[in-house]
């Protein structure tokens, strides 16, 4: 049985020291790149403690207002306020932010008993290097003179007739009272009244100002017992923290200063939690095995209002010197690999969205944007890496080729090992791209694919491998959200673009020249209405087999090393732009060139989305380092995107690529597409032309 050495003993009050499971922290750094951001508002928050255990604890579930706590602990209110500055976090007033806290809680005539148990957590989430900063504040009011308590004798208590085990019973039925209160949400009560005399018949209540005027008014202060759950588990006049808090109540509230009360402090060793399914009459509390108890009843004389110094509000928790002070909290040993990896490359997209672009849409691009490269070369690997850097993790890479010895100082997802990978065979690269990206980046989900394209006017093209071929790429196409044409030659482009359009899928091409470069969007669906041109629209012939009587400078793609990387930038720039505009694909573009963009000039709203313009070409030039975005209808007799093509295609793919393939010369394409008729309308019209006079 614990003592106090003698009659109206001073008080010491237990401190809390705090205890944050690590998935809280996890939790609340989440929720500071997604959703708080630069906010500084407070947000609420939940803590608890058990009985005999002056340890303020945070959970995961803490960060939720609705969650549920174990009712073998007392639930506690809170705010965390979270600085963006390390500057911030150190400078604020922290007394001034305790007396805040507290005082405006506690001082309201409203106040009710979770007043008594607020607290405040401060934070500065150091993101970068996965590290948080906090101090707890657990507010309490201090006295100008201490606080004195009188220990009931143990023979006195013990002479009740049984006055502990039924305690114990009408707090386990108060227990129960507070599990069927939705409104309660879990936790044991706090703080209790109950009758002293009559405790056989009446029953515990939790504390507030309505139960003790309409149940107890009639009854003298005498005869009130009040208790708390105590957090302390020590000898002698150490109680718990919270009691200072409930003397303070019924001082202020309840006008009992001067006057001399009972306070049970409540100190169960072997509580149990409950469900709704227990037993009604089972007994959650048990006594200990010797009969003793560990709880105590006092006889505490209530300061009078004026003894409190409100100016002086105290309760910041000791660091490990023993001295008010924050801690930090180092996240790196709690987490995965893959998980730093993940956050740190998200985080300039989500600092982007914090102080930039509001309207970004992150989620989208990370999850929700499935990408489709094709070609692997210079100008794949350097998009590939630049859609990276945008958040896009899943790929699909396609390309026919081999890593040779001079790609790698070109093409930067590859290294000399791919190089030599089989018996000095190189890898494939659509393969070794897609093992690239994911070295790079920790959750990219990329998939190399090693397939030819079949081409108009190769007639080398087997009907069996078309048909694999098509049969594969037209999946691929369909699976995607954007296409991206990367590949050396001309031809190469035009089933895949024959392809979006009968999809209707974004799709950015990408060519380079010597000194000189194009990136353009192609129109939506096939031709007509207001849609923009394909990369075939300015064709009057089909394409064909450019690879005939090539010299070795023509076999290679020869360009200035600049260029890929401006080029690949402009393509990747112009796609988030496109899937940040509500139309995607079918958004207009800017009726005039424009080498500036600025939110404040006049932009027409359709062809603008948040990121800021949407050309339909960038053509741009290394040598007089300019850059032009023009704008180039579709072509209704365009070989790639005319109706009657990509209705061919949709009609029966397979026939139209066979024969686009065996027609050398291109008349099949020319043909059906109407470039034939259009060509010969021309010449007559051209040829009327040529027989007017001068003067005509």
């Amino acid at each position: 049985m614990s003592s106090l050495p003698s009659e109206g003993d001073i008080v010491k009050f237990l401190p809390f020291s705090s205890t944050v499971d690590s998935p809280f922290w996890v939790q609340y750094c989440h929720l500071k790149l997604e959703t708080i951001q630069l906010s500084e508002e407070a947000i609420p928050i939940r803590a608890s403690f058990a009985p005999l255990l002056a340890r303020w604890q945070c959970q995961e579930s803490s960060l939720s207002s609705n969650a549920v706590l174990a009712n073998d602990r007392v639930s506690c209110y809170g705010s965390l306020l979270g600085y963006n500055t390390l500057e911030a976090f150190q400078t604020v007033n922290k007394n001034q932010l305790l007396k805040d806290v507290f005082c405006e809680a506690f001082q309201n005539e409203n106040a009710n008993v979770e007043s008594l148990t607020k607290f405040v957590l401060l934070t500065f989430a150091d993101l970068k290097n996965h590290k948080v900063l906090f101090w707890f504040g657990i507010p309490t009011v201090m006295t100008k003179t201490p606080i004195r308590a009188t220990l009931v004798p143990p023979a006195e208590v013990a002479a009740s007739n049984g006055w502990w085990p039924l305690l114990a019973r009408k707090f386990h039925a108060l227990r129960r009272t507070c599990l069927k209160d939705d409104s309660y949400k879990g936790g044991l009560p706090p703080f209790f009244v109950l009758s002293k005399s009559n405790i056989e018949n009446d029953q515990m209540h939790l504390l507030n100002k309505d139960i003790l005027t309409s149940t107890f008014q009639d009854t003298a202060v005498e005869d009130l017992v009040f208790g708390f759950i105590d957090s302390s588990s020590k000898e002698g006049p150490i109680l718990g923290w919270t009691l200072r808090n409930l003397i303070a109540y019924l001082s202020y509230h309840l006008k009992l200063g001067g006057q001399t009360i009972s306070i049970v402090s409540f100190r169960p060793s072997r509580l149990r939690r409950l469900t709704a399914l227990d037993d009604e009459t089972a007994d959650d509390f048990q006594e200990d095995t010797d009969g003793s108890h560990k709880s105590l009843l006092l006889k505490v004389t209530v300061p009078p209002s004026e003894e409190y110094q409100w100016n002086k509000i105290v309760g910041w928790e000791l660091n490990a010197r023993n001295k008010p002070g924050p801690r930090w909290v180092n996240l790196k040993p709690l987490l995965d690999s893959t998980h730093l990896a993940i956050q740190a490359a998200d985080l300039n997209l989500k600092l982007m969205k914090w102080r930039m672009i509001p309207t970004l849409n992150v989620e989208m691009l990370q999850k929700n944007t499935k990408v489709l490269l094709i070609g692997a070369g210079t100008l794949g690997c350097s998009v590939a890496r630049t859609l990276l850097g945008w958040g896009i993790r899943q790929f699909t890479i396609l390309d026919y080729g081999t890593v040779s010895y001079s790609n790698p100082v070109r093409q930067n997802l590859f290294s000399l090992e791919d190089c030599h990978f089989n018996n000095g065979q190189g890898k494939p690269k659509a393969e070794a791209a897609a093992e690239a990206l994911k070295t790079i980046a920790a959750d990219v989900e990329a998939t190399g694919i090693h397939l030819s394209i079949p081409m108009p006017g190769h007639a080398s093209e087997t009907k069996e491998s078309i048909e694999e071929s098509v049969t594969t790429l037209d999946r691929l196409v369909r699976e995607c959200d954007v296409v991206y044409l990367l590949t050396d030659t001309r031809e190469s482009r035009w089933l895949p673009t024959v392809m979006a359009a009968a999809h209707d899928k974004i799709l950015i091409n990408a060519a380079l020249g010597l000194d000189s470069w194009l990136v353009m969007r192609h129109g939506g669906g096939p031709c007509g209405g207001n849609r923009l041109g394909c990369y075939f629209c300015n064709d009057v012939v089909a394409p064909e087999n450019s690879t005939k009587n090539r010299t070795l400078d023509q076999q290679c793609t020869v360009t200035r090393p600049g260029l890929a990387p401006i080029a690949s930038s402009m393509a990747v720039e112009l796609m988030v732009s496109l899937l940040h505009h509500p139309l995607k694909q079918k958004a207009a573009a800017p009726k005039q060139s424009s080498s500036s963009y600025s939110p404040t000039t006049n932009h027409d709203k359709d062809s603008t989305s948040a990121l800021g313009i949407m050309p339909h070409q960038i053509r741009g030039s290394l040598v007089s380092y300019t850059m032009m975005t023009p704008t180039v209808p579709a072509f209704p007799y365009c070989t790639a995107c005319a109706t009657s093509t990509v209705e061919a295609y949709k009609a029966d793919k397979l026939d139209l690529v066979y024969k686009a393939c065996r027609s050398t010369d291109g008349t099949y394409l020319e043909d059906l597409s109407g470039l034939t008729a259009f060509r010969a309308e021309a010449a007559d019209k051209l040829a009327d032309m040529n027989d007017w006079e001068d003067d005509e």
